[in-house]
């Protein structure tokens, strides 16, 4: 259950970044219930999978310095969602096999 907590803040952490709401790190880590150091390292574990956050210091808030939204499934294949026909495979006894570039694929001999 600690991933699935772990996703749920990175969840929450994406909404106040999208609105602008986050303020300075050590208002941003108490919004989380984290102490500054542990909302740093959380930060940055989001801009290492691609999150493009920056601080703008004359709006005291972290944003994102491109449009995008976050991936609601982990089910992806060359940064798109599995087709239902993929998961039918999956679900009936396909495997999934690690990917460097997106976390999960089917693996090649299905």
């Amino acid at each position: 259950m600690a991933i699935l907590k772990h996703i749920n803040r990175i969840r929450f952490i994406d909404h106040m970044i999208k609105k602008k709401a986050t303020g300075d790190l050590e208002s941003f880590a108490s919004k989380n219930n984290l102490c500054k150091s542990a909302m740093a390292g959380v930060i940055q574990e989001m801009k290492e999978l691609g999150f493009p956050i920056k601080f703008d210091r004359m709006r005291n808030t972290y944003y994102y310095a491109e449009d995008g939204k976050m991936v609601d499934a982990l089910f992806i294949r060359n940064g798109h969602i599995l087709s239902r026909e993929d998961i039918a495979k999956i679900e009936s006894g396909g495997e999934l096999c690690f990917s460097e570039i997106t976390v999960f694929k089917l693996c090649e001999n299905q």
